[in-house]
């Protein structure tokens, strides 16, 4: 933030830690460089990693079960890299009428 010359506006979920006061008190000591804003409550259709795992069970694990042996969690994370290194990808969850609020990508 120290380096930045435009205002920063951040979308956030509401998780608590979000609300705590060393996070407001850091906001605030940004005098107006960072904003934050918090989805509702509970919201998954608004939040683009909803869409991540959305696309990540409908094209990973889910399309190509567990041989015996393997565990899920490496191949989830296999998985999630492979959508880390698809910028067209990433950019097409951010254009999903959802969550196009976030940008003008």
């Amino acid at each position: 933030m120290c380096n930045r010359k435009r205002p920063l506006q951040l979308i956030v979920d509401g998780l608590p830690e979000h609300k705590k006061a060393v996070v407001k008190d850091y906001v605030a000591s940004t005098n107006g460089k960072l904003t934050l804003h918090f989805l509702p409550g509970y919201a998954p259709d608004l939040y683009p990693d909803e869409l991540v795992w959305s696309h990540v069970k409908r094209t990973g694990v889910a399309r190509n079960p567990l041989r015996q042996g393997e565990k899920l969690g490496p191949k989830v994370h296999e998985q999630l890299a492979q959508v880390q290194q698809n910028p067209g990808l990433v950019r097409s969850l951010f254009r999903h009428p959802s969550v196009a609020y976030i940008s003008d990508l």
